[in-house]
């Protein structure tokens, strides 16, 4: 269970397209062999690492995050201690009574209107799994996520749909963003700016890791990963313009988080508001790695002790 971040095709930048085929976001986990040589410890990024259960650790780092306005909060997608440190940081900031709303990747952008339903009860969870194609889209255990969808219905915390349809990535791993409809491409800036830097580096390196593809399946690997980051940005970017007064939780893989050139920069030229960022520690992470904070990794199952929404439910008020 304790996988390096990158060996998750699903964990956003080892999301690939491999001689044509999308390995998406949507996707089955993809084991590799190794990691890329750009990888490091988490010590060594010289960020501690907090206990999320040690309530005086948690408790000095809500007090950290309280003044920002998006908390970005990475996961891979089927450790389900990652996803039960994204509730404790959505849970204590709530019973702190801070408006907060919750953007996850799980979900595809044109669905925001059965997450809506969800959260204001006129659905339940199957039929809102049903309505956003999560087994066709996302494919993850759904009882991975569990704990923070009951936590957000039951004490009516918004759910955003941040990510770009599936649609929309298959087309760019195909043609390129180019070819995009042009309400696709309205999604994305006049000029494109394709990653850089560090994080340009890294996934080059990732690529390589499928083998002596050709260069033009390099332009599509980074366009794709452009277009999940830029979308993701320009998503909570649009929810914060017309909600400014919630603090907006980010929920994605931690490949669109460890890096400053995935989507905080992009999202800061949206929305300049005040961000942090968090990861959870899997031993290793790539170089030039840029977090604020780094969450005790647990080596747990859904269901196991504790689970958190366990004392979620009933009054609502967390």
């Amino acid at each position: 269970m304790n996988k390096p971040w990158w060996t998750l095709a699903a964990g956003g930048v080892a999301a690939v397209m491999i001689g044509g085929a999308l390995l998406s976001c949507a996707g089955q986990p993809q084991a590799h062999s190794s990691a890329p040589a750009s990888a490091e410890s988490a010590s060594a990024v010289g960020t501690p690492t907090i206990d999320s259960e040690n309530p005086a650790q948690l408790s000095a780092l809500l007090d950290a995050l309280e003044p920002s306005r998006v908390i970005m909060v990475g996961e891979i997608h089927d450790r389900y201690d990652h996803h039960l440190n994204q509730l404790a940081i959505i849970r204590g900031l709530h019973r702190r009574g801070v408006d907060v709303a919750v953007a996850m990747e799980a979900f595809q952008r044109p669905y925001q209107r059965h997450l809506d339903d969800y959260v204001a009860g006129r659905i339940g969870e199957r039929e809102m799994l049903e309505r956003t194609q999560w087994d066709e889209r996302w494919r993850f255990d759904v009882a991975l996520y569990r704990d923070i969808l009951d936590y957000a219905r039951a004490n009516g915390i918004p759910l955003v749909a941040l990510n770009a349809p599936s649609e929309m990535i298959r087309q760019v791993s195909t043609s390129g963003i180019d070819s995009l409809d042009p309400q696709s491409r309205s999604l994305l800036p006049a000029s494109i700016q394709l990653a850089d830097g560090p994080y340009r580096r890294h996934l080059e390196a990732v690529f390589r890791m499928h083998g002596n593809l050709p260069p033009e399946r390099l332009q599509r690997f980074l366009e794709v990963q452009y277009t999940w980051d830029q979308t993701m940005a320009r998503t909570a970017a649009d929810y914060r313009a017309d909600n400014p007064d919630r603090t907006l939780i980010v929920l994605a893989g931690s490949g669109h988080l460890l890096q400053d050139n995935a989507i905080p920069a992009r999202l800061r030229r949206l929305d300049p508001a005040r961000q942090s960022v968090l990861v959870t520690d899997t031993g290793l992470m790539p170089q030039g790695t840029n977090v604020d904070y780094v969450l005790a990794a647990r080596d747990l199952a859904p269901g196991s002790p504790p689970r958190l929404s366990a004392m979620s439910t009933g009054s609502g008020d967390g």
